[in-house]
């Protein structure tokens, strides 16, 4: 069967030394395909718009998830635990508070997208790693209780005392067979429950790509293994003028595996002699918005899309963005 082999594999494979009488051909991989085919037919599926829930001045749970609804949200998440230490996103409500905010998102049509369990999986530190494993299978139950599909988290670094940080060792086959062993024990754990683990991508950590994600549900083959889909972090400067071919790439790979997907962009530092990827704003940098919208409405049932990761102020910019380019590809916005 014929391989079509695109201008920037052909490129990249093309070493010229500059020898005497050759002529020295250069390689430009991170700049951009002069012609990209885009498919911006949209699907029917709206999307919901997802926030951070925060309570407000004594507000009761079920007026907290009402304002998040009049601000136009349709979905939301509960936060981490400040440190991560017991991994506890919902530390402030007893349980007759997270019954009420059940109970709000049923009358105000709200879903709880997803349960923040964010936790080092690959530490070196094996007591760490073990109260690691039992803090996420904890927000796994706490996702449960309120009735939440999702827990989402990364893979962690090497490093012990940072969760996303660059190691050296974070790209080892030991590495990934030591995430795989951590994922099986905290779904083992968990076993009977419906919530889903929903790892999200890290540049700096062994997931970086939508390639990473799909062998990682292979190799931990459970069906409780799903994808919280952020693009901007798997972004560097060889992808940042192919947003658009890394979100064919994603949708294309995970499909209806992505349990919800993340909203900013990726903005690289002007004039710098090293690269500064930088999150921003959504609409502030390059990311195909236009493209990552209607992946997401050809999907079976509504993803939420969450901005985060910006100012506060920020984040009516933000929602005006992706309704301005939503309108424009004709995706349809939730409620």
């Amino acid at each position: 069967m014929a391989t079509h082999i695109s201008r920037r594999k052909a490129l990249a494979g093309v070493i010229l030394s500059g020898v005497a009488g050759s002529k020295t051909v250069h390689a430009w991989p991170p700049g951009p395909e002069k012609t990209v085919n885009r498919d911006l037919t949209p699907g029917t599926t709206p999307i919901r718009l997802a926030m951070n829930i925060k309570r407000q001045n004594g507000e009761s749970p079920e007026e907290m998830i009402k304002r998040r609804r009049d601000e136009g949200y349709s979905a939301v998440k509960g936060a981490r635990h400040p440190g991560g230490n017991k991994g506890e996103p919902w530390h402030s409500m007893n349980v007759t508070e997270r019954a009420e905010v059940v109970a709000a998102c049923k009358k105000y049509d709200v879903v709880i997208y997803e349960v923040g369990g964010y936790t080092n999986l690959v530490t070196p530190d094996s007591a760490r790693l073990q109260n690691n494993c039992t803090a996420l299978a904890h927000c796994i139950e706490v996702a449960e209780s309120v009735k939440c599909g999702m827990v989402g988290t990364v893979a962690g670094s090497r490093d012990p005392d940072n969760l996303i940080n660059i190691h050296p060792d974070n790209w080892t086959i030991e590495t990934w067979n030591l995430l795989v062993k951590s994922i099986k024990q905290v779904l083992r754990d968990t076993a009977g429950m419906k919530a889903a683990i929903g790892m999200e991508a890290q540049v700096t950590s062994i997931i970086d790509s939508p390639l990473a994600h799909k062998r990682l549900m292979e190799d931990v083959g459970d069906e409780r293994l799903k994808v919280n889909l952020d693009p901007v972090n798997m972004m560097s400067l060889k992808r940042y003028y192919h947003t658009t071919e890394l979100i064919d790439e994603c949708f294309e790979l995970l499909g209806e595996n992505i349990l919800g997907c993340h909203a900013k962009d990726t903005f690289i530092w002007p004039d710098q002699q090293t690269v500064h990827v930088q999150e921003v704003c959504p609409g502030k940098g390059v990311l195909d918005y236009e493209n990552y919208l209607v992946h997401i409405s050809r999907l079976k049932w509504p993803r939420a899309l969450e901005p985060e990761h910006i100012e506060d102020e920020e984040y009516p910019e933000a929602i005006a963005y992706i309704k301005k380019i939503a309108a424009k590809t004709g995706v349809k916005i939730y409620g």
